[in-house]
């Protein structure tokens, strides 16, 4: 009856150990999107004649991990940054999205050419949780021009993390460092 009983509970922390899902040995992968452009935009090329009547570049703050327990450990975060078109009427165009770690470093230059951005569509950049690169003071810096006056975007960062059995969440909005 104790063989059993102990066959049992060795079987049992096994399915338990082995069943879990560890987030430790996943490779660092960005979100493919089809042609190399983010998603609900298209790829154009900007004439040398084009002159842009408004434009801006936002810093979207960020943060792929953060502090707990007197900085003793730190919790990382899932990230999406979402740049909506409010426009109802006009496109919008998104010359370059650059990823920045807390030194001021570029990590990744997200297009390789500048997209456009319909009326009231959106597009969003996401890093993994594992990707920790930016650290606790990343950024990103989204740079958008139009070729008349156009309602102006909003940019936004959603960070998650649903690590074991507590949540975390929270936004961060995307601040004007500079106008055209």
């Amino acid at each position: 009856m104790l063989n059993k009983y102990l066959s049992s509970c060795f079987l049992l922390i096994c399915l338990v150990l082995f069943s879990c899902n560890s987030n430790q040995n996943l490779d660092i992968q960005k979100l493919n999107v089809t042609n190399n452009n983010p998603v609900n935009t298209e790829s154009i090329t900007l004439s040398e004649s084009f002159k842009p009547i408004t434009g801006q570049i936002i810093y979207i703050p960020i943060y792929s991990n953060i502090y707990h327990s007197n900085q003793q450990r730190s919790h990382n975060l899932g990230v999406t940054v979402t740049f909506h078109n409010i426009d109802l009427d006009n496109s919008i165009i998104i010359k370059s999205v650059k990823y920045y770690d807390s030194q001021g470093n570029l990590i990744d230059d997200y297009l390789t050419s500048s997209v456009i951005l319909k009326p009231l569509a959106s597009t969003n950049f996401y890093i993994e949780d594992n990707d920790i690169r930016g650290g606790i003071g990343g950024n990103f810096l989204i740079e958008w021009v139009a070729d008349k006056k156009v309602a102006k975007p909003i940019a936004e960062s959603v960070m998650v993390s649903t690590a074991s059995t507590q949540g975390i969440s929270f936004t961060s909005q995307g601040r004007i460092v500079k106008e055209f």
